[in-house]
């Protein structure tokens, strides 16, 4: 006979031992009952019980109840422990075993189809930032954090300026380097900027927009201004401001050096309602962009993470369409495609803090170089679509896969660069040919730390 019931908010049973405190803080009081049921009945061990709060955090998340209906019902058709193993013929272990199988079968199946988004994003509990200002120590300028010598990368040049980011996207990987709403900007950058040595002969690609968002901040503490005479300084240089912002106040109201490109990262509009909170909308970014082209800076789009949903077909060619209708190939040096790709521990930290996100819910596979993202069939008809969608700009706008590896260039591109020199002479022979500048008539003393290739 049972004695009483478990208290489920305690942490002395195992079915709670089984689960991380942070996780159980955020999962349903009843989903945690019935994990004290799973345990005393079914025997469930502790990776299984781990895995089903996961599960149910995700699928309430996810707003999918197919999951705890399903479970619900294998309950009740079970009944007790006693019944389990008359009328099944199995001990409870293996009648556990069985439900578990089930479980993970269900499961893997909601997470592989195509979600479903509502158009008005649901809100999230986001917190509000502050700013500090920082002093700039060390070297600033190195080869972007996401390359990678199994992947097929580009060979980008990052500068470190701004740390941290008032925008939410729920996918972004800040959220593994930032704990707090802090947003640190730098009051030293250009005497940091004056420490880089570039060759003279050496052309190079540097991003700014890797550890926040390039354009949001404006020129505080004059660190537009203070890039931009970076790059009046280095004509072997293109110096992209990388956004999701619609700031380009700044940028419309001041002399730009030509060899400044302004990139906007872009997804339909439901995907940023849903997905990138805090951001400009759609609209306000592409106004933004063709403002910056019609002053004569070059502009750049990264589709970049695209995503899996229901419609995702026709609203990415859509996007496109708009592009390609509000741009001339002349005014764009380039457009990335890319996934989803997080990092080993992004997921727990992710199920903390954004509680209706349906990012997780995604079939997934571990790249070579150990990250997580979307099955290779899945990226490969996102890519494809895409492609298509740009086929009338093919040839006279460069073109990427960023973050991918050889298999999946061969596959949607036809090709793939044998080394991350050859796919950065290619790149920059595309970029450096519109902006018509003659590289090595200014330049500084050699000095490379931390350039590969």
């Amino acid at each position: 006979m049972k004695g009483p019931a478990a208290d489920p908010n305690a942490a002395t049973s195992k079915a709670m031992q089984a689960v991380d405190p942070a996780l159980r803080a955020v999962s349903h009081p009843g989903d945690l009952r019935l994990l004290e049921r799973l345990e005393e009945d079914f025997a469930f061990s502790f990776q299984q019980l781990r895995l089903f709060a996961q599960w149910c955090v995700d699928c309430r998340a996810w707003e999918e109840t197919e999951f705890h209906a399903r479970v619900e019902n294998w309950l009740v058709e079970t009944g007790s422990e006693d019944d389990a193993a008359g009328a099944h013929g199995m001990n409870r272990r293996q009648r556990g075993e069985q439900i578990f199988q089930s479980m993970q079968r269900v499961y893997a199946g909601i997470a592989s189809k195509a979600k479903a988004y509502p158009s008005v994003g649901t809100g999230e509990k986001l917190p509000k930032h502050a700013f500090v200002e920082k002093e700039l120590k060390g070297r600033i300028f190195r080869l972007c954090p996401a390359a990678s010598e199994k992947a097929v990368c580009c060979n980008l040049k990052v500068i470190n300026v701004v740390d941290n980011c008032a925008m939410a996207c729920s996918y972004c990987v800040l959220q593994n380097h930032y704990d707090e709403a802090v947003i640190a900007v730098p009051v030293n950058l250009r005497e940091k900027l004056a420490e880089i040595r570039l060759v003279p002969e050496k052309r190079y690609r540097i991003g700014t927009g890797e550890y926040s968002d390039s354009l949001l901040w404006g020129n505080k503490n004059g660190i537009l201004g203070d890039l931009c005479d970076f790059a009046r300084a280095h004509s072997n240089i293109i110096l992209e401001f990388k956004s999701k912002s619609a700031n380009v106040a700044w940028i419309l109201e001041n002399d730009i050096p030509p060899n400044v490109c302004c990139s906007w990262s872009l997804n339909p509009p439901v995907i940023i309602a849903n997905e990138e909170h805090k951001t400009a909308s759609l609209d306000r970014r592409l106004e933004a962009a063709r403002a910056a082209a019609d002053k004569g800076v070059k502009v750049a789009f990264h589709f970049h993470p695209m995503f899996y949903y229901q419609g995702w077909e026709a609203d990415y060619r859509a996007l496109i369409a708009r592009v390609t209708a509000l741009f001339r190939p002349g005014e764009v040096l380039w457009i990335s495609l890319g996934c989803i790709t997080m990092l080993k521990g992004f997921a727990r930290d992710f199920r903390l803090k954004y509680r209706h996100s349906k990012l997780l819910q995604m079939e997934t596979e571990i790249t070579e170089d150990g990250k997580i993202t979307y099955a290779f069939a899945v990226r490969e008809k996102l890519y494809r679509n895409a492609l298509a969608a740009l086929e009338p700009w093919k040839g006279k706008v460069f073109q990427y896969l960023c973050m991918e590896h050889k298999p999946m260039w061969d596959s949607v591109m036809g090709f793939a660069y044998p080394s991350m020199g050859a796919f950065d002479d290619a790149f920059n022979e595309s970029a450096f040919s519109k902006l018509r500048i003659e590289v090595g008539d200014r330049g500084c003393e050699v000095n490379e730390k931390g350039d590969r290739g």
